[in-house]
């Protein structure tokens, strides 16, 4: 099969997360047959799944369906599906499969994928997001934007999930909204289009950021290249590794990386800090109850050798760490933390999705 042609928009990066394994099948089976595109997909799945959802879309199209290998060359009529717990990335002509650092919380991570296509086929790149929670993809289609791309969203109205085609909507300019079967006729229509150059207007800045950011993801140490020299020292600390956080800037969006190569939104950071914010609740109790259980041992042995007194003064001490656990716990109960939102819808969904791809649908 011959090489795709230089001078068309047929590198097509399509990325998903809750809800998103019926989008990416509308999507895939909407693609004209005749259409010269090579498809790269990230769905996120969790990091012990094995995904068998190129067999899935394998049913649903004429395309060559696989899941990605490292330095693998792209070609037409080809869907390169991305591996659980690897990024999926691409250069000039190859597929790039690593274990890079995780990006707003996942790996493999829709914001690399789109980077590194942003990065080496510019113009050439249609973008899909579709349904998921938070906002991975937001950051990579702001790249592909600058760098002349097309980009596309499931409409929020029939995504599952709207949280990320909104997110790409609030920070940058799309070119269409869409149904997910209609995403594919479209990519259908875009990839017969010839590209007619446009004058872009990005610094050496720009382009060195993300450079060292692609470096990063295929493996490469952020603190040697100098990450933290590329953006706005930050307060904030890494969730992940705790590491000093750097900020930058893309248009209206935030975001974040410590020098160790975690990247964070600002949305994904603060659902990363609201979950620990949680989980430090529930030791400050667990720290709470245990003391409670050792201060009442204490007093029963106390009263076994006839120190009434001592005994209950540490009965009364154990009473007031029992009713601070119970108000902990209260607080816990209490607050708006998302967790549902944030944490329990992907994950659930993240379980349905791999037992869907798993079970070939």
């Amino acid at each position: 099969m011959s090489q795709l042609h230089a001078n068309y928009r047929n590198i097509v990066v399509i990325g998903a997360s809750a809800g998103g394994v019926e989008a990416i099948l509308e999507v895939i089976k909407n693609i004209p047959e005749d259409a010269r595109v090579a498809v790269f997909v990230v769905q996120h799945i969790p990091a012990y799944s094995k995904s068998n959802l190129h067999k899935v879309l394998a049913n649903h199209t004429s395309f060559h369906t696989k899941k990605a290998e490292d330095q693998e060359p792209i070609m037409p009529g080809t869907i390169y599906v991305a591996r659980a717990d690897r990024h999926l990335m691409v250069e000039d002509g190859m597929v790039i499969v690593s274990k890079g650092p995780r990006e707003n919380r996942f790996r493999p991570a829709v914001d690399t994928l789109f980077r590194s296509a942003a990065n080496a086929y510019q113009e050439r790149v249609i973008g899909v997001v579709l349904s998921g929670a938070l906002n991975d993809g937001t950051s990579g289609m702001w790249s592909i934007k600058r760098y002349g791309g097309t980009a596309i969203v499931q409409d929020p109205e029939e995504a599952m999930f709207p949280d990320m085609p909104q997110g790409v909507m609030r920070y940058t300019d799309v070119d269409y909204v869409l149904s997910a079967a209609d995403i594919g006729k479209k990519i259908g229509e875009v990839s017969r289009r010839q590209i007619v150059e446009s004058q872009r207007e990005i610094g050496i800045s720009e382009e060195k950021l993300l450079e060292i950011e692609l470096e990063i993801a295929k493996g490469k140490n952020g603190l040697n290249m100098g990450i933290l020299e590329q953006g706005k020292p930050s307060a904030l600390a890494c969730p992940e590794c705790h590491g000093a956080l750097t900020q930058f800037e893309e248009g209206k969006l935030l975001r974040y990386r410590c020098h160790t190569g975690h990247a964070h939104t600002a949305e994904s950071l603060l659902a990363s800090i609201k979950d620990n914010v949680e989980k430090s609740m529930w030791e400050v109790m667990r720290g709470l109850e245990e003391s409670n259980l050792l201060l009442n041992k204490m007093a029963q042995k106390m009263e076994a050798h006839g120190q009434s007194s001592t005994a209950e003064n540490l009965k009364e001490q154990a009473k007031s760490l029992q009713r601070k656990a119970k108000e902990v716990q209260r607080v816990i109960e209490l607050s708006d933390l998302s967790a549902d939102e944030y944490l329990g819808a992907e994950n659930k969904e993240q379980a349905e999705s791999s037992h869907l791809i798993n079970n070939d649908i």
